[in-house]
């Protein structure tokens, strides 16, 4: 049955497609993070299913989420993205506490967190949301948790330290993801290396 149309009321738009900015841990920290994975979700009882490695990853910006991929709000995003990873070296990223964000009631995410080991991280998300707003992309916010989600479940963890998870950080990734269908893996739209 098809919805009845009214003139000037039309339906909103299906949203399809997701860009966001984020960087991607390396192949040791993915099979780190999978043991560490592995270990958290057997000692708090937690049944979500892990994160395929191909999908871990750490966001920055987020564009939004869109009906089609907007072509024009990507090229801008590109050229902010340029200017950011040229002037950026690279650098050493460390998650050292696991939690819960209470952020809904059920399907929680359980995410990497930390402290001193994220304040590169914490730096470049600074200095991609300052470039996003000189090319007209506003809505990150001031404020910046960085963090790798592990799974998605209905336990609650406390935040704890673990064995912190490194990588070398040394590139900035533009991923594509299709709302809605379970994808292998992320479209990387483009990449682009920071400085050496």
């Amino acid at each position: 049955m098809t919805q009845a149309s009214f003139p000037g009321f039309e339906p909103e738009p299906e949203l399809t497609d997701r860009i966001f900015f984020a960087v991607m841990p390396d192949g040791a920290a993915i099979a780190d993070i999978n043991a560490l994975t592995a270990d958290l979700k057997a000692r708090h009882g937690m049944r979500g299913r892990a994160i395929v490695d191909a999908k871990l990853h750490a966001t920055l910006c987020n564009l939004g989420d869109f009906p089609g991929m907007p072509a024009s709000l990507v090229a801008r995003a590109q050229q902010a993205a340029a200017s950011v990873a040229a002037a950026t070296p690279a650098f050493d990223v460390a998650f050292d506490v696991a939690q819960t964000f209470v952020n809904r009631s059920r399907n929680r995410p359980f995410v990497l967190t930390g402290g001193d080991g994220v304040v590169g991280l914490a730096a470049l998300y600074k200095s991609l949301a300052q470039a996003m707003l000189k090319v007209g992309i506003a809505g990150n916010p001031p404020s910046y948790t960085p963090h790798v989600t592990l799974l998605y479940d209905d336990v609650t963890a406390a935040p704890e330290p673990v064995p912190a998870i490194r990588w070398r950080v040394g590139e900035l990734v533009l991923l594509h993801s299709r709302i809605g269908q379970n994808q292998p893996a992320y479209t990387a739209l483009a990449r682009w290396p920071l400085a050496n």
